[in-house]
């Protein structure tokens, strides 16, 4: 069976769970901060995957790293130690934000501009695009981007809608050819 359907079945039980105990936020947090760790810690991650240190041991760094989170998604880390699952955490972690937000009818948004844009700015695209997609509203991150040149580009979930001048002169050159 593949990661991300493994990882879909674990983030569909766990949330389940967190909505049971009133906890989506909070499990959607720590699985944020179990993943970024995960990822970007590599002696943490070297540890987890050693064929030769004991399920047990794992479970115990693991305690010790991640006191700070809450009992469910602990439980949930050390079931994946006892399952050998370990590498499905970067997929859970998507499909949960995934289910959580459709959930609550928000999405996650990426602005690719080519300066930083101020949280005022944020918000309005913010508000436009959740009025066009009919949702609560839109969680939007920003990112640079020179090679647009100019205007904006926004990208949520696989439909992107491409506002920047780099579009914009690439459709003229295509009129253009095509005359």
């Amino acid at each position: 069976m593949s990661n991300e359907l493994v990882a879909k079945r674990y983030a569909n039980a766990l949330f389940d769970l967190a909505t049971e105990q009133n906890l989506v936020e909070t499990v959607e947090h720590d699985l944020q901060v179990v993943k970024k760790e995960y990822v970007e810690n590599n002696e943490l991650h070297k540890f987890l995957q050693h064929p030769g240190i004991t399920k047990e041991s794992k479970k115990s760094v693991l305690n010790e790293t991640f006191a700070s989170i809450s009992e469910t998604v602990l439980n949930l880390v050390c079931l994946l130690v006892d399952r050998q699952r370990l590498s499905i955490i970067p997929n859970l972690v998507t499909e949960y934000v995934n289910i959580a937000n459709q959930n609550r009818n928000i999405a996650d948004a990426t602005v690719y501009s080519v300066t930083a844009m101020t949280s005022e700015e944020l918000e309005k695209i913010g508000a436009l695009f959740a009025s066009k997609l009919g949702k609560n509203s839109i969680r939007i991150k920003n990112e640079i981007d020179s090679s647009l040149i100019g205007g904006y580009k926004v990208r949520v979930g696989n439909r992107i809608f491409d506002g920047s001048l780099k579009n914009k002169l690439v459709r003229i050159e295509r009129e253009l050819i095509a005359k």
